[in-house]
Order: structure tokens, then sequence, then C-alpha cells
């Protein structure tokens, strides 16, 4: 069944938001605090593991080797796609997509707390490389890859909605415009993506997973949002150099 690990992902995300939204009333902040802690490392495990993934395989009489090309490539898309980013302020339109939702939902709440729970757990359930990927799979009818980012969303949701509240519960619906656009386009583009595309997109987008977690960390206050763009300039870069790449 076509796009049913978007759906599933959606659905998983959705639900552990909400569970773990209700339990933020009994914890103490010190224990809240601990959990996030927990969950930031965790997520720069995730971040560092997607940034190692091996080199691709290059085409006979490349100037470069896959190692120094990846690296190439890496630098190129994050200076370029927060540039673009940056210009774009995509941050900005997202916290304030965030505040408004707020406003209608609970306009009580304290300023920016539902906004910030939205934006973390948006940024961070989208930039992965299983998102990418699985969202393409997923289009060709092969849910695998996304059913096990189900269930990984979910335990980081549920534990990052226990912190920052119902947003992270709203972020399901960033997921699964961002995946369903994405199984869109790969179910007409899967037999004319480059594999080795594919991984640079995977490990740009680790990087700024890495950011993510020092953030949630209170060790850098980056806007991860604007470095979205770079994501996606790996086929870009690929189609504009293919004698060196």
């Amino acid at each position: 069944m076509p796009f049913l690990g978007t759906i599933v992902n959606f659905a998983a995300v959705l639900v552990a938001g909400i569970l773990g939204s209700l339990l933020k009333k009994g914890l103490p902040e010190r224990i809240s605090n601990a959990i996030l802690s927990a969950m930031a490392i965790c997520v720069i495990y995730i971040g560092v593991d997607g940034m190692l993934e091996a080199a691709p395989l290059l085409k006979e009489g490349s100037a470069l080797s896959g190692g120094l090309a990846k690296v190439l490539i890496m630098i190129l898309s994050m200076g370029l796609g927060t540039l673009i980013g940056e210009l774009l302020d995509i941050d900005k339109q997202m916290n304030r997509l965030g505040a408004f939702v707020e406003k209608k939902l609970a306009p009580g709440t304290k300023e920016g707390s539902i906004a910030k729970g939205f934006v973390a757990c948006s940024l961070l359930f989208c930039v992965g490389a299983m998102s990418i990927n699985g969202a393409i799979a997923d289009a060709c009818g092969s849910p695998d890859i996304l059913l096990a980012k189900s269930v990984i969303d979910a335990i980081s949701c549920f534990v990052m909605a226990t912190t920052l509240g119902i947003g992270c519960a709203l972020s399901a619906f960033t997921l699964l415009f961002y995946q369903g656009a994405i199984a869109l386009l790969g179910s007409f583009l899967s037999d004319f993506l480059p594999a080795a595309g594919l991984t640079y997109m995977s490990v740009t987008g680790s990087l700024i997973i890495i950011l993510i977690g020092t953030n949630m960390l209170g060790m850098t206050k980056v806007k991860t949002a604007n470095m979205v763009p770079a994501i996606f300039l790996p086929l870009l870069l690929m189609w504009l150099f293919p004698v060196v790449i």
C-alpha cells in the first residue's frame, strides 16, 4: 500500500505527543530537564551516526575520491543552503506558524511554549536520512523504513512532549506534509534520483540533527530551520558538476 509508512508515522507522532503532553503536568521540573538532556544526547548520536555514513562509489574518471566529494558537497550544501534559508527566514515563518496555532488552541499558555515544541520536533522528525529515503521507498510500496522510523519518532516525541508540551504532537502535521510531498515527488522521480545524491542529502541532514541536539542542551542557539534548504542542494550540485562528482 503506497504511503502507508507516512500515515503510520504521522499517527505515531500525534498520539505519542498527546500522551507525553498529558504526562507533562505531573513531572517535576528537574525530572523534565533531565529527560530532555538525555533525549538531546540521543539526538546528537543519531546525527553523528548519519554523518558518518559511507561515501558513495563514484563513476570511473572522477577527479575526487568518494570521501572528498562527500565533504565538498556537504560544505557547499550547508553554506548555500543556510544562505537561502536565512534570506527566506524559514525559522521565523515556522515560529510564526507555531505562535498562530498556539493562540488558536491555547491562548492562555506561556508565550512561545507550544511554538518551541512544534518547531523543535518538526525539524527533528523531518531532516533525517530516514525521512527522505523512507518517503521515497514508501511511495514505491515499501514502508519498512518509515515503519521503523515511526517507533523512533514516537518514543522521541513522547519524551520531548513531557517537557515541551502539546506543540510536539502538532509537529505530526508538518511531518505529514513534508514526507507526503517527498513521497509524491519520489513516486515520479524514483528512477531518476541517483543513490549518491540520497547519501549526500542524508549526511547534510544529519549535520542539522546534531545542531538540534546541541540546541536542546542549551550549548548553541542556532536557527536550524534556516538550514533545511541545504538538504536538497546535493542533487543540484551533482547535476552542476557531473564531471567532478
